[in-house]
């Protein structure tokens, strides 16, 4: 006989998916090994988060439901199980296959859902955060602790750019512990840094695994290891050139030259003051320029546009819209 999942998480046959998730998130609270010492932690624990693996999957669910029944066997997406005690030679995570792989694979807890049970505070400096946490891959043999199995952990940080380009020390707590991240220099979304001892598990605890989320910036948009934005200029300085003071994420600043002749849309590169890419080297901040029209001009400024129309050379015409126009013009209007 299959084990009664609805019993494991308090909740009855006819409860919804969100009822199934809150129940599984307070039980998983009160159970988890990491904050109650209790001898039957871990027992339950496991027992409410292989429910809520099974009653969490619409799919899944349904096949436990017609075995419920029926009385047939249940077969989940790992092939035929046996619902009674785990073996004592081996123990199959229920948190699925994939549990520790960074992705919320079909059958598996999501992530988002554990996040907050562990992570006592999403506050670091300049609005950076933990967004979720999973723990280790690996089956367990009879001999290793419970603590083996859960003892390394993944979470996104949040960071501002700001903090990836400058990089340096960021002060967060995971699974209880205070932990301090070093940040590298010109670190790019998806960047990985390992916090050896900042695990979950009991003893040495385990490595902490953080992948950095870059937080959108008000200027720079990050596209691997370069960084895009745009430039406004005046018209006058398109067609004599200039200079536009630009401000880099580490707080500097620089001269962004503009050539003589300068046309809307093309593109100003600073080289090697990107965030660093995959293979070392760091990418290149580029700029596109957009060439605006005051929305108010002075009488004095009216009469040199004037002079300006009476003297040039330039004829207004119609022209051939440049490819995927449309297409932008529909993704942009709806």
């Amino acid at each position: 006989m299959a084990a009664n999942y609805y019993e494991h998480l308090g909740v009855d046959r006819q409860a919804s998916k969100q009822e199934i998730k809150k129940a599984y998130q307070r039980l998983a609270k009160k159970w988890h090994p990491d904050v109650n010492k209790a001898p039957e932690a871990e027992a339950r624990f496991k027992e409410a988060a292989e429910a809520y693996e099974v009653l969490g999957d619409e799919e899944k669910r349904r096949s436990y439901d017609e075995e419920l029944r029926y009385g047939t066997g249940y077969a989940g997406s790992r092939g035929q199980r046996n619902h009674g005690a785990a073996s004592s030679a081996s123990w199959e995570s229920p948190f699925g296959p994939d549990w520790g792989s960074g992705a919320s694979a079909s059958g598996g807890i999501p992530e988002e859902d554990l996040f907050g049970m562990f992570f006592g505070s999403r506050g670091a400096a300049e609005r950076s955060g933990f967004d979720f946490f999973s723990g280790s891959g690996e089956g367990r043999s009879g001999g290793s602790s419970w603590a083996d199995e859960f003892s390394t952990m993944q979470a996104q940080l949040e960071i501002t750019l700001e903090q990836a380009y400058r990089g340096g020390n960021i002060s967060v707590q995971a699974a209880g512990k205070d932990l301090n991240v070093q940040i590298p220099a010109r670190s790019a979304e998806g960047t990985v840094i390992r916090v050896p001892g900042g695990g979950s598990g009991a003893g040495q605890g385990g490595d902490l695994l953080i992948s950095l989320r870059l937080l959108p910036h008000d200027i720079y948009e990050p596209d691997g290891g370069d960084l895009l934005g745009t430039v406004e200029i005046a018209p006058w300085q398109a067609v004599l050139g200039g200079e536009a003071k630009v401000a880099l994420p580490d707080g500097s600043s620089v001269k962004l030259k503009i050539p003589a002749g300068m046309a809307n849309g093309r593109t100003l590169r600073l080289s090697g003051k990107g965030l660093r890419r995959s293979d070392g080297t760091n990418g290149d901040i580029l700029f596109r320029i957009e060439i605006v029209v005051p929305a108010e001009t002075s009488e004095a400024e009216k009469k040199l546009y004037r002079q300006l129309a009476d003297s040039g050379s330039f004829q207004a015409g119609a022209k051939r819209h440049p490819s995927g126009w449309a297409q932008r013009r529909r993704a942009t209007t709806g």
